[in-house]
């Protein structure tokens, strides 16, 4: 098998896993299974905990290294642990049928527990699969190759929420309320069925041992091979500098943008009173405008590097805030420029990986990419947390007086603070030195015949 050829097979695959996995994510998470507690008569408390479990729980990525050395391989990580994420969520739709819940417990306590060992699983089994497809993808397409995976997921995410939302809009308005709970279960069933279905485009896809003389010389040079599996592999990560600041710039980032998820639903829905198919229109714009930038920061960042589409697209998400401030009952219509700036997430989300992979040792990576993404989610969530609570501080006390004749509800004052800490972010990035694009060796140099090394 040719190079290329092998390339492609593993595109093809990852791409069938992403979109499958997505369609399955977007039916058993997020609303849905907010909806479902709800159904189940579920409080403002828990709920609020059942919102704040993925993140909190996604902290268990940081052992993903410790973990990938245990069971011998990454792949076999992934799928262990993906199998055991798809069978704890079985027991969430179960919940639908009454006779199966517990006498005396409420059984949104048991959908937490559920959720959470879902996704600390899914949490290890990500790291361990990214790592991997850090080595079957060459670095040098690293930007493309993680671009179209991107762009698969959000052209997913285009149908697959709004026909379900809709959907269950329908159910709840036709029928009663156990038959519209049932209509759930048979949705998270399906959602857990097409998550068992993307495992199967990548167990055709060759396992790669983990190298632990790396061929990624600019790290050795910096003083850093990896370290032990233990947390004091984690510590001797942030040792490395780059890596560090890299470090702070997502936890930074994650910080603003956390500070106002509850604030921006509460103002959506509150003040402006948007429906829910307004709600899905916002959301498509966003995604039809991340798609093309996906693919021009992919091609960017594989030909002349991350940095600046990264500054770029912190700058615009950044700027959205500003839109959300200029909205208001008269002028709610200010809140689709939000969403046309929120579409340099599409450069973010691809840049920051990307110059995340460069700065880590290549191959034995899992405690970087933990490090880097799910640190930053915990962050995020607890700083959503924050959010709320300041925000009902400051409702008590109405507009507020902010010098030179100029006032500020809670809603805008809030913005404003996010955008300052959101536009600061870009501090963190300029100081960096971004390694050449083609530095390191590539998986297809050291085995141009990942099927048939010999």
């Amino acid at each position: 098998m040719k190079p290329s050829d092998h390339l492609d097979a593993v595109t093809r695959a990852v791409l069938w896993n992403s979109m499958l996995w997505t369609a399955g994510n977007a039916l058993t998470s997020g609303g849905f299974l907010s909806y479902f507690a709800s159904e189940l008569n579920a409080s403002p408390f828990i709920l609020s905990v059942l919102m704040a479990t993925p993140e909190t729980v996604g902290i268990m990525a940081l052992a993903g290294r410790p973990i990938i050395r245990w069971l011998g391989d990454r792949k076999r990580t992934w799928f262990v642990c993906s199998l055991i994420s798809r069978g704890a969520l079985c027991g969430i739709p179960l919940l639908a049928i009454p006779t199966l819940r517990p006498a005396g417990i409420d059984p949104v306590w048991i959908m937490i527990g559920c959720l959470a060992i879902a996704q600390a699983a899914q949490a290890v089994a990500f790291v361990a699969y990214f790592s991997w497809l850090s080595d079957l993808v060459p670095g040098r397409r690293w930007g493309r190759f993680f671009a179209l995976r991107q762009i698969a997921t959000l052209v997913v995410l285009l149908v697959v929420p709004v026909a379900a939302g809709y959907a269950r809009g329908y159910w709840r308005s036709s029928y009663s309320d156990q038959q519209a709970l049932w209509a759930l279960m048979g949705t998270m069933l399906l959602g857990i069925g097409l998550l068992l279905a993307s495992l199967w485009p990548m167990l055709h896809i060759r396992s790669i041992p983990i190298r632990e003389s790396s061929a990624d010389l600019e790290y050795q040079r910096r003083g850093f091979t990896g370290g032990s599996v233990t947390l004091k592999g984690i510590g001797r990560a942030l040792a490395d500098q780059p890596f560090r600041r890299l470090c702070f710039y997502s936890w930074w980032l994650a910080f603003w943008s956390g500070l106002t998820q509850v604030v921006i639903f509460k103002f959506l829905y509150g003040p402006l009173a948007i429906s829910l198919g307004t709600y899905y229109l916002l959301s498509s714009v966003m995604k039809l405008v991340q798609i093309p930038i996906s693919w021009k920061t992919g091609i960017v960042a594989d030909r002349f590097g991350n940095k600046t589409a990264l500054i770029l697209g912190v700058l615009a998400t950044a700027a959205a805030m500003l839109f959300f401030c200029l909205a208001g009952i008269a002028q709610w219509w200010w809140v689709f420029g939000a969403y046309v700036m929120w579409g340099g997430w599409g450069a973010v989300n691809i840049a920051a990986p990307n110059l995340m992979l460069k700065l880590s040792p290549r191959s034995d990576n899992a405690a970087n990419i933990a490090l880097f993404r799910h640190v930053a989610g915990l962050i995020a969530g607890v700083s959503g947390i924050l959010g709320g609570f300041l925000f009902a501080r400051l409702a008590e006390q109405g507009t507020l007086a902010m010098g030179w004749e100029f006032t500020a509800d809670p809603y805008q004052l809030l913005f404003l603070i996010s955008f300052v800490g959101r536009a600061l972010t870009v501090f963190w990035i300029l100081p960096l030195r971004e390694p050449a694009a083609n530095f390191m060796v590539d998986v297809e140099e050291i085995a141009p015949n990942v099927d048939n090394p010999s």
